[in-house]
């Protein structure tokens, strides 16, 4: 006779609950915000890589590539082609000669605006479903959550 496991308690229960709410919410952000960025010819993470390099000029490959959850050589294939495109420049570092450190082109400032229209759009429908309060709740808890879920991966 084969078990199938169950949910210990409904303290499980409820948490297994609130998961699948988080899990539901971000994918439903995620192809949200893939179908919005189409018209645009951005993938997800293309719009991750300018959005980052808006918030932070003279990031090097493997900051960005950090930054973004995605693998070096992901970041690489797709930087050369925005630089050969024209969206971003491309220097040695002062630090470290080594290291490649990437910024926005006027052409590629443009586009990340474009884009983080985008982005804003989604976000505030969102956050229309909250208040400023709750949004702050929401906040600091997803980074307490984050935080422990890295600790677990540290340990």
């Amino acid at each position: 006779m084969t078990v199938t496991p169950t949910l210990a308690d409904d303290a499980t229960s409820t948490a297994t609950d609130a998961w699948l709410a988080v899990v539901q919410a971000y994918n439903e952000c995620t192809m949200t915000l893939a179908q919005r960025l189409a018209p645009l010819g951005l993938s997800l993470l293309e719009h991750e890589v300018l959005m980052n390099l808006m918030r932070s000029d003279d990031l090097t490959q493997r900051q960005l590539s950090q930054r973004c959850f995605s693998a070096k050589s992901g970041i690489s294939m797709l930087v050369s082609r925005y630089e050969a495109d024209g969206l971003i420049h491309r220097r040695r570092s002062a630090v470290d000669q080594r290291a490649w450190c990437l910024s926005l082109t006027p052409k590629g400032q443009a586009i990340a605006h474009r884009a983080l229209g985008v982005q804003n759009e989604v976000v505030n429908a969102m956050a229309d479903a909250f208040s400023d309060a709750e949004l702050s709740l929401v906040r600091t808890r997803m980074e307490a959550t984050a935080n422990r879920l890295k600790t677990m991966r540290d340990d």
